[in-house]
């Protein structure tokens, strides 16, 4: 991929106007502190994803304990009924 600066032409007038500035200094700790922002957002909705998901966990097993207990309860009558009317 080429940029603006690859292709223009050296030594036109905005090269030496570019060349008599000095270079622009970035304080990187702005950046890292955005980083690490951006890190413990994430960290937090992980987190918040993990709690959720494990407070949800044992209601699913109880709801599925529960089915599953009145299918066998069902099938269980089903196969009981017929000796009952014998008694």
């Amino acid at each position: 991929m080429t940029t603006f600066l690859q292709w223009r032409s050296s030594g036109g007038p905005l090269e030496r106007a570019r060349s008599e500035r000095p270079p622009k200094s970035y304080d990187i700790r702005v950046v890292d502190q955005f980083y690490a922002y951006c890190q413990a957002v994430a960290r937090t909705e992980q987190h918040r994803e993990a709690v959720g998901q494990s407070r949800h966990t044992p209601r699913r097993t109880l709801w599925a304990i529960m089915i599953a207990g009145a299918f066998l309860g069902y099938y269980l009558l089903e196969r009981l009924t017929p000796f009952a009317s014998l008694l």
